[in-house]
């Protein structure tokens, strides 16, 4: 299930990162059983995971036994101006 937002931010990604990133989520609906996944329980979220697809963060809940998936970003790259 994709929140409203979640579709939103998808829509606006290139062509080739919208198909990984929803490959990457419907491997998600494998739940309990997660392979290969870089997934993280995020502290101070409210039960809230990212799931890590190259240079995007896929915010998603599980609500009784059911993924949803609540946001997608975009994570700029590092550089020794970014502070």
């Amino acid at each position: 299930m994709w929140t409203p937002r979640a579709i939103k931010d998808l829509r606006v990604l290139p062509a080739r990162d919208q198909k990984s990133l929803r490959e990457k989520v419907n491997a998600l609906y494998g739940y309990p059983k997660f392979q290969n996944l870089d997934i993280k329980k995020l502290t101070d979220s409210g039960g809230e995971y990212r799931l890590r697809v190259n240079h995007y963060r896929v915010r998603f809940t599980i609500e009784g036994g059911q993924i949803v998936v609540i946001r997608i970003l975009r994570i700029q790259r590092r550089t020794s101006t970014t502070y």
